[in-house]
């Protein structure tokens, strides 16, 4: 690559870098945030494109790459932020792009599936690839981005921060693998800030700072102080010039780099609660990428802020104390964990405090997942002795009632008589719904067409949307939507949602749906939404536990959600509940989608 330059609008991100790499050489690239280090790769890899300068790749002129011609001239990337699509397998991330072909034109799955089978057994990988890889740890995701930048045997590899994603055991295969591509003649672009790590198997460096080429050297003629302050030197002030030891400022400056680009939140107050630095997960965890200014109090930072336990942290921090917090809720969607740390030098004099923050939201929310997962799979094991247990009984009792209802002809015995059979058919229908979560996988799956299942349900309870005189409306968006399922089961699913439309709203209330299909992330998506009274926040969490109930009629079982959660997640769905008290309440379903 020769003068190549990249603006961002009007914001030039490579100014006139020149950069080269070698067959079986791992190059490293090295500089300050900002520096350009990502966007230079990126032109490689085909994400961006060059405004001017010259690229030869394997002696050839190149104008530009795309990334079907990077993944032609094999040239593999994983970047530094997660580029996957969580919804497919790991088969299906690996090969996406770039499928084997049979001689008839079809798709070589026996050939996706050994190679994938090879790469797991190179990387040391033991998990089933056949899950959605929003069921892995993020990990895991990292490592099949790493396997589909292997799968295509590649010339150039392109490692973009990789050691700050993974695990050290991971990095540990990751090394291991980096080393015999080298051996086989692969060139390695390797992007880090770490310094050691560079050291260790790097052949070159090459250092950029704000757009422009430092300088390119062997790592055998560099010690780790001189490529210190070539990556960080940066102007002092007047003040800091006075300072006698100016290496000891270089190495403040690397560290300072270093805990800026950790991917856990970090801020460091000083002994004023100032913020002496926020590195840059933090300000995009409690998202000031653009309210922050610098030598704010911590109390100014979050005064804006929806955090829920914001007065306690902030007592905390005013009383020196040390301080963990495992979860606490901000802005509405997210779960953080927090944990404050007063530090001390050798004389026991405060110098600040260390707050570390992390988004656990994807933690949290998989052990709610699990936690109603292991719910309905308790009521499962229990459903099928409840309506043996129950029913035997039941239908003794059943036929005594009508020999009683035969010999009884006073009108206030047959009322309380027939208040006895409502009450009992009520018990039956409990039953019902409980075999309901326990008898799924009694039906095969097969192609069904949610369009039509939900446009049947829509004309069964048209007697009982005519009498409160509500829309139902089906917003524009897909004629067909098919996916393998048990029919009966998903018209169950639209009778429910529809009913709690329907009880939901006001007389000429409204309720809309619609279907689409993702074809490219492999989903179908619908959604339905009453402009009805809403549900409290409070007890939103609770709306699937089986037994939970909000309403008022008391043949009401409190297990319709509860049963269509379970619907959904067994034919490998999710589902979501959004609510606005006194606005709306719209539930959302992804299934997997068929293609036709």
């Amino acid at each position: 690559m020769k003068n190549i330059h990249l603006f961002y609008g009007n914001k030039e991100a490579l100014r006139g870098v020149d950069f080269d790499l070698f067959k079986g050489e791992i190059h490293a690239l090295i500089g300050a945030h900002r520096a350009g280090k990502s966007s230079l790769v990126k032109i490689l890899s085909g994400a961006l494109r060059k405004q001017s300068g010259e690229i030869q790749y394997a002696g050839k002129k190149i104008d530009y790459f795309t990334p079907k011609s990077a993944i032609q001239h094999r040239i593999g990337t994983v970047y530094q932020h997660l580029n996957i699509i969580s919804s497919l397998n790991a088969v299906e991330n690996i090969f996406a792009g770039q499928l084997p072909r049979t001689w008839y034109g079809g798709i070589d799955y026996a050939d996706i599936i050994a190679k994938t089978k090879t790469l797991f057994a190179e990387l040391k990988l033991n998990f089933d690839f056949n899950l959605p890889l929003n069921r892995l740890s993020l990990a895991k995701q990292h490592m099949v981005e790493f396997a589909r930048a292997l799968v295509m045997d590649p010339e150039m590899l392109i490692l973009d921060e990789i050691s700050s994603k993974l695990t050290p055991e991971e990095m540990e295969k990751v090394y291991t693998l980096i080393l015999a591509l080298k051996n086989r003649g692969t060139g390695i672009i390797y992007i880090s800030h770490n310094i050691d790590e560079i050291f260790e198997f790097a052949d070159r460096v090459t250092i950029l700072k704000e757009g422009h080429k430092v300088d390119t050297e062997q790592i055998k003629d560099l010690d780790r102080f001189k490529l210190v302050k070539l990556t960080y030197s940066f102007v002092l002030s007047s003040e800091e010039l006075k300072r006698k030891n100016q290496e000891l400022y270089h190495f403040k400056k690397y560290n300072e780099n270093i805990i800026k680009n950790i991917p856990v939140g970090v801020i460091i107050l000083d002994p004023d609660d100032k913020i002496y630095l926020i590195n840059f997960a933090a300000l995009k965890i409690l998202e000031l990428e653009e309210e922050y200014q610098p030598e704010q109090s911590f109390e100014e930072l979050l005064k804006n802020k929806a955090l829920e336990s914001k007065a306690e942290i902030l007592e905390k921090v005013r009383l020196r104390e040390k301080y963990l917090l495992e979860e606490t809720a901000f802005g509405g969607n997210k779960i953080l964990k927090i944990s404050v740390l007063p530090f001390k030098d050798e004389d026991y004099v405060f110098l600040g405090t260390i707050l570390l923050v992390e988004d656990i939201s994807r933690d949290h929310n998989l052990k709610q997942y699990m936690l109603r997962t292991e719910k309905i799979s308790s009521i499962a094991e229990l459903a099928a002795g409840v309506a043996h247990e129950i029913n035997n009984p039941l239908g003794i009792v059943h036929n005594y009632l009508e020999l009683l209802k035969m010999r009884v002809s006073d009108p206030d015995g047959q009322n309380k008589l027939e208040k006895i059979e409502n009450e009992m058919n009520r018990i039956n229908k409990i039953i019902g719904s409980l075999l309901s979560f326990s008898k799924f996988n009694e039906v095969p799956m097969r192609h069904v067409d949610l369009v039509d299942i939900f446009d049947e349900v829509v004309l069964l309870l048209d007697h009982r949307i005519k009498a409160k005189a509500i829309e139902v409306k089906r917003e524009a968006g897909e004629s067909r939507a098919f996916i393998l399922g048990d029919e009966d089961k998903l018209k169950q699913l639209f009778m429910n949602l529809v009913m709690n439309g329907i009880e939901a709203v006001l007389a000429g209330g409204r309720i809309e749906t619609v279907f689409t299909n993702n074809r490219d992330q492999g989903f179908v998506e619908f959604f339905i939404q009453d402009n009805g009274c809403g549900i409290p926040q409070e007890i939103l969490p609770r709306i699937y536990d089986p037994f939970f109930s909000t309403k008022v009629n008391k043949k009401n079982a409190g297990l319709g959600l509860s049963i269509c959660q379970h619907i959904v997640e067994s034919h490998g769905g999710l589902m979501t509940c959004l609510s606005e008290p006194g606005q709306y309440t719209r539930f959302e379903i992804r299934f997997p989608l068929v293609r036709t």
